[in-house]
């Protein structure tokens, strides 16, 4: 009786274990290669002007996802946090990085091409073009994402 009560926890992580909410993550399992001509952006609704192309993956579900993001020049992002980290690499323009509430240009710091930021989860942030020219960057992540907007009350 001792060795089933110790062999039936064991079997059934066997067979049951990989199955558990093997539906809802997203598998990859072939190769994939876009040029800027394949992607396909769409506008964002939160932010007339920005736009949004999906490489892998759907942010609103469990698993990886890479998003390129378009912000028209001299926008910026109102303050906002998200619940899951994001890895963020800068593709064009200079990237206006800043943490906090303020929304101010004169409190973010200038990312050019090629600059990756680090986005831990709950981190308030906000971010765009402080300058003439738009920019794009890539954000990995793993969703499904919530953004939590804050706005001055």
């Amino acid at each position: 009786m001792v060795v089933i009560a110790r062999v039936l926890p064991l079997l059934w992580l066997l067979v049951f274990a990989p199955w558990s909410g093997a539906e809802e993550e997203q598998l990859f399992t072939e190769f994939l290669g876009l040029s800027p001509a394949d992607l396909s952006f769409e506008a964002v609704p939160e932010l007339p002007g920005a736009s949004f192309a999906r490489l892998l993956g759907d942010p609103e579900k469990p698993g990886l996802y890479v998003m390129r993001y378009r912000i028209p020049a001299g926008q910026l992002v109102p303050p906002h946090h998200h619940n899951e980290d994001r890895h963020i690499t800068v593709i064009s323009g200079s990237w206006a990085f800043g943490t906090g509430h303020s929304h101010r240009c004169e409190d973010t710091r200038p990312m050019p091409p090629g600059s990756y930021v680090f986005h831990p989860k709950g981190a308030v942030h906000f971010d765009g073009s402080c300058s003439s020219e738009p920019i794009e960057v890539q954000v990995i992540g793993v969703g499904p994402v919530n953004t939590v907007w804050w706005t001055d009350k």
